[in-house]
């Protein structure tokens, strides 16, 4: 009787300490084809990809190309980067308003990153400006979908800092 009730005691324990809803799915449905993996590149920069399995519709998917930050969390809205006077202004953040902020959305498999963010740490320009561009799906309300994100590094080469 008592192993069972230790055998019952554990399994419920260890029920307890189970983690749900994530999504650590390894996945290839979206290939980056450009620019290779840390390559050097000149601006504008035309960032690409294959997504063949994706099928958009207008609630989504959509993708959003994150580029020298951190991508929004899963089932985070884009609204989370907004500052509070976009906040208050209907219809914002729109496309302009994220791309401003080097995060890009469309339903295309390709985006043209005419800037890239000035560095913020000295340790970046020691290693030849190393950017990256983080690609994740998102739905028609602009949420993240799971937890797959697509990165791929790339110097830039020439003037391309930002604001």
């Amino acid at each position: 009787m008592r192993r069972l009730a230790g055998l019952l005691l554990s399994a419920l324990l260890v029920a307890s300490c189970a983690v749900h809803g994530l999504d650590f799915v390894a996945t290839s449905a979206i290939q980056i084809t450009s620019p290779a993996n840390r390559a050097s590149v000149l601006l504008p920069l035309q960032i690409t990809w294959t997504a063949p399995s994706i099928h958009s519709s207008p609630d989504g998917p959509y993708f959003a190309v994150f580029v020298d930050r951190a991508p929004v969390q899963p089932g985070q809205s884009l609204r989370a980067l907004a500052d509070s006077s976009c906040n208050s202004t209907p219809g914002c953040p729109d496309v302009s308003y994220l791309a401003d902020r080097f995060v890009y959305v469309t339903d295309t498999t390709s985006v043209t990153v005419d800037a890239l963010p000035a560095p913020i740490a000295a340790s970046r320009s020691t290693i030849g400006d190393l950017h990256q561009a983080t690609i994740v799906l998102i739905d028609g309300n602009g949420r993240r979908i799971g937890e797959t994100a697509y990165t791929v590094e790339f110097r830039a080469a020439g003037d391309h800092v930002g604001a």
